[in-house]
């Protein structure tokens, strides 16, 4: 029986974890694998990528892995994917090329097949006909696929910021299409390059000192248009970050970024040049705690930012960063450097479709079916809303959660089960659904602090041998400390002389200890640390 079937594993009702399936009876891809980074530092966490289980377990249906572009939040969870599912990969050139780095820090280089898709390829896969539509973004390489299925075409817009003309050609037969939605919400200021270009160009004409501009690392036009700037307008570059400096090597090697040699300086050599004749082109435009640009704005970095100094923040300010931007922009000014970002000057132009560029693939397309993707609910329902006011269509609209399974059918599109999902933590070489241990005792030790007990007793007498002894982390100031420490160890005392003439075990009896000192410490301090009793026998 043919059939097909859509499941979300991340990318709606949330900016990030980008990944789609698409099954069909004979087999299933995936589209995108993106991960998202934690807004507040959860207790140490460094990413967030989806629950792949249901890939994995089903990973000899999958016939492909195919990444629309090589931005993190869609290629970012790859690597934690292909370790246990050696899937194909394929995607434009510069994206792989981006994957390959990936998978070199996962010494997993080489053992994945990957495939390069030119635009307008097209290519078949899991009984499906694919075909790659390039798409402008704020990247190289960015697609939008059209999947030829058992139930009909099945458009994924990818990220893009203007409707491509080949929509006009699919006007008959989508029977879904899957739009972003990140701008639906609020239209954001419109701003083509060549504005942004204007503005940054101003900028530098009137500095005096050293350019900073921090920007995308994947921003590759960005990049040459900056480089382009600092040539006409008499400076060097310098490329200073590891992740920008990635992506410049790929880009040159594929002749999509051209630098004469002469106009670029080793970051050696900031120190030795001209301020009225640098431009620093550098990574940190979320405030990022080790990028380059929040090092230069601690004073930690080589290049000291002074008086007479620009720096452009020339990025959108993703929700979450806002304080840790704020503080780096404050800190600069500090030093004496006026700073230039999106809320103050035009120095950055969206990625992403406003409002009409949304609409207008809508409308282009006529589909059957509009699944609103790549924005939180609200943006999804703002889309879907604009939608449905457009006047001669009436597509039905789906906003999806993720795993639920999402079946077409010929009179539309059903939910039919669901699998699977979630978010799963990255710690360090850790990587799973930490929540409800980890994460739960790093959050109570960073609220509360820690309070150990140890106890030796002698069970057979019965008595105390050793202790109690008191260990405290994190709860009260040092001149609180030895107080609080001796109101522990008679409380603590108590219980044991009360408890352990009495024939109750040893978790019993730290149970006790626990809950009892955590009671005394709620009223005295107005917050429960970790307690760990830790009782020996003898």
């Amino acid at each position: 029986m043919s059939f097909v079937r859509v499941i979300p594993l991340g990318g709606v009702r949330e900016f990030g974890l980008n990944s789609m399936v698409i099954e069909t009876s004979s087999g299933s891809i995936l589209i995108d694998a993106g991960l998202m980074f934690p807004k507040f530092n959860p207790t140490g966490i460094d990413q967030i990528i989806p629950d792949f289980s249901y890939v994995k377990d089903n990973q000899e249906a999958f016939e492909g892995i195919i990444l629309t572009h090589g931005h993190e939040d869609h290629i970012g969870a790859l690597p934690y994917l292909l370790k246990d599912a050696p899937i194909p990969v394929y995607s434009h050139p510069f994206t792989l090329e981006l994957v390959k780095r990936k998978l070199r820090e996962f010494d997993m280089e080489g053992s994945i097949e990957l495939v390069g898709v030119h635009p307008g390829q097209r290519i078949t896969l899991a009984g499906m006909d694919i075909s790659f539509i390039e798409v402008f973004h704020s990247t190289l390489g960015c697609y939008s696929l059209c999947v030829h299925t058992p139930q009909g075409t099945i458009v994924h817009s990818g990220d893009f910021k203007e409707a491509p003309p080949e929509y006009s050609a699919l006007r008959h037969g989508v029977k879904l299409f899957m739009c972003e939605s990140t701008n639906a919400e609020i239209d954001s200021r419109y701003r083509d390059e060549a504005r942004v270009q204007e503005a940054i160009d101003a900028i530098i004409k009137k500095t005096p000192g050293a350019v900073v501009v921090s920007t995308f690392s994947s921003h590759v036009r960005r990049i040459q248009m900056l480089y382009d700037l600092a040539v006409e307008n008499g400076r060097k570059i310098t490329i200073v970050g590891r992740s920008i400096n990635q992506v410049v090597d790929i880009a040159a090697d594929l002749g999509a970024l051209e630098f004469d040699p002469k106009d670029v300086i080793n970051p050696e050599e900031i120190t030795s040049t001209d301020r009225n004749r640098l431009m620093i082109i550098c990574t940190g435009t979320q405030g990022e705690v080790y990028s380059v640009l929040s090092l230069i704005a601690k004073g930690w970095h080589k290049f000291k930012a002074k008086e007479g100094d620009s720096v452009v923040i020339s990025a959108r300010i993703i929700p979450g960063n806002e304080l840790a931007i704020a503080r780096c922009i404050d800190k600069l000014i500090d030093f004496g450097a006026k700073v230039y970002y999106p809320d103050v000057a035009e120095v950055h132009a969206t990625g992403h479709a406003t409002q009409e560029e949304l609409i207008k693939a809508v409308s282009l397309l006529n589909p059957e079916i509009v699944m609103p993707i790549h924005g939180e609910l609200r943006h999804m329902k703002s889309l879907a809303e604009k939608v449905e006011a457009l006047p001669g269509l009436n597509p039905e609209i789906v906003l999806a959660k993720p795993g639920q399974i999402w079946t077409i059918e010929e009179n539309g599109m059903h939910m039919s089960d669901e699998t699977v999902h979630g978010r799963c933590f990255v710690d360090g070489e850790l990587t799973g659904d930490i929540r409800d241990v980890v994460l739960r005792d790093r959050r109570h030790i960073s609220e509360g602090g820690l309070v150990v007990i140890f106890v030796v007793i002698d069970s057979g007498k019965p008595n105390i041998v050793l202790g109690p002894d008191i260990m405290c982390k994190g709860v009260v100031p040092a001149i609180m400390e030895q107080e609080i420490i001796d109101d522990i160890r008679t409380l603590a005392r108590e219980i044991l002389e009360a408890c352990i003439d009495k024939e109750i075990n040893i978790q019993s009896l730290q149970n006790r200890l626990r809950e009892s000192i955590r009671a005394r410490l709620k009223s005295r301090l107005g917050k429960k640390p970790m307690v760990i009793p830790i009782i020996m026998e003898i």
